[in-house]
């Protein structure tokens, strides 16, 4: 009952907080209070008001494409799919089969009337209070089929039940892929911060050190890592990682073996970094404001820390939101590598795919889109909040 009261409670005071916003900014109320108008009206709140709900219509948008593909596949298929999912099929009376795949596609959502079923779903990702029952089909002696309800929990939302992954199967896809996103996290979060540590000051040296040695030697590792392909790239980091005595099996109890995989996504994912650091550096040193401070006489590195620095990291501001959210979704192809992917999240779409867990699938696909849409918003937030020269006003 109290998740119910607090999960409505606060629903009903996020759509009142939005209504009470657009109310005040387009001047229905508070009309002469110039301060309430500057805290509620403001373009950034606004702006991000606007962002959600039309990343709101996104998801639903993904989710309505990937139920019609799904629906289509299982109808155009027929039986195949209970023929798969259903051991003792063969053993089973036709009559028998009909029902028991009749019941195997109304508790997978993909019977019945299209839209009806995808309203259903909607409901049940919705950020609404609702109580979930896990039920299993149980054989009896008569030949017959019964719906038994095992267990119920409390949901905020509801991404269905794992069917056909052996290793998850009856599990609540949310638990599955939370347990997996952190697995991936402990080592994509550290793999992210040696990107970002080495990435920076290598971009920084280049743009100082314009057409010298090193700048010679980084433009080489950036192109290396353009023209090979990445899988290709992280097979020759792993053997170099080999050839040092580096663990490349992970094993999630021994931390120590996380280091080969964090080294290959961090010197690879730097190359990018370096490259968008040196060119916005570059443009800033050719602007009229550096000309100028040279003309007075201000020293390279002030001119670099005050100036430059300063105006070039703005536009890579926006990426760190995105690079820290998208350490929760993994690398399917350095999970692989390094023996790691049935526990980290990156390969748990092909998985969901190769057994046809459609649950699974359309789970990875709302996980993933509130992922990126959270991360584009935060990434304009926090450009916003660094660079005082963004307006998000009409004005």
């Amino acid at each position: 009952m109290a998740i119910y009261l607090v999960g409505y409670s606060v629903l009903l005071v996020i759509v009142a907080f939005i209504v009470f916003v657009e109310l005040v900014a387009h001047k229905v109320i508070f009309k002469n209070n110039a301060k309430v108008y500057a805290i509620f009206a403001n373009p950034l709140l606004l702006y991000s008001i606007k962002r959600i709900l039309s990343a709101f219509i996104s998801i639903l948008l993904a989710i309505s494409a990937t139920y019609i593909l799904i629906r289509f596949k299982v109808d155009h298929e027929g039986t195949k799919l209970c023929e798969i999912a259903i051991s003792s099929w063969m053993k089973l009376s036709p009559e028998n089969q009909i029902m028991r795949c009749n019941l195997l596609k109304e508790q997978l959502g993909v019977s019945g009337n299209w839209f009806v079923q995808l309203m259903n779903y909607f409901y049940k990702i919705l950020p609404i209070p609702k109580t979930v029952c896990h039920t299993t089909l149980v054989d009896l002696a008569d030949g017959t089929l019964r719906i038994q309800n095992d267990e119920c929990r409390n949901f905020i939302m509801d991404l269905g039940t794992v069917y056909f992954i052996p290793m998850d199967q009856g599990k609540y896809v949310i638990d599955v892929i939370f347990k997996r996103m952190g697995y991936s996290f402990k080592i994509t979060i550290f793999a992210t911060v040696v990107e970002l540590a080495l990435g920076y000051p290598m971009g920084m040296l280049m743009a100082k050190y314009k057409d010298g040695v090193f700048d010679k030697i980084g433009k080489a590792y950036i192109i290396s890592i353009d023209a090979i392909p990445g899988v290709a790239y992280y097979y020759i980091w792993m053997s170099l990682f080999m050839a040092i005595g580096l663990s490349t099996q992970v094993y999630m109890n021994k931390p120590e073996t996380y280091i080969a995989p964090i080294l290959t996504m961090g010197f690879t994912g730097m190359a990018g970094i370096a490259l968008w650091v040196r060119r916005f550096m570059l443009d800033e040193f050719n602007s009229d404001y550096v000309k100028f401070a040279r003309a007075k006489g201000l020293s390279e590195n002030r001119i670099l820390a005050t100036h430059v620095l300063r105006n070039a990291i703005v536009p890579l501001i926006r990426s760190i939101p995105s690079a820290i959210l998208g350490a929760l979704l993994g690398s399917f192809f350095i999970e692989k590598i390094y023996g790691y992917d049935g526990y980290g999240f990156g390969g748990l779409l092909i998985t969901a795919h190769s057994y046809n867990d459609f649950y699974v699938i359309q789970g990875i696909i709302v996980i993933t889109a509130f992922i990126s849409i959270i991360s584009y918003l935060l990434g304009d937030i926090v450009t916003a909040i660094v660079d005082p020269r963004i307006s998000f006003s009409n004005d």
